[in-house]
């Protein structure tokens, strides 16, 4: 089991600056970051590795054309 870090953590790893905690929550609640954090009482806890969807979409979407061309 690896060692999570908290989502205020994580943002501050992946932006800068990072978004608002309201806008990570946000995201939390619609699945846009995986692997899905996990929630203890009040808060999140995201392994570091963790990526927002957009960025794993990209990345799907540049090795489709990467295969197609």
């Amino acid at each position: 089991m690896s060692l999570k870090i908290t989502l205020a953590a994580w943002a501050a790893q992946q932006f800068d600056p990072p978004p608002a905690e309201r806008t990570l929550r946000l995201w939390v609640r619609e699945g846009r970051i995986v692997p899905a954090p996990l929630k203890i009482g009040r808060a999140y806890y995201v392994e570091p590795s963790a990526r927002h969807i957009a960025e794993v979409m990209a990345d799907s979407r540049l090795v489709s054309r990467l295969r197609r061309g």
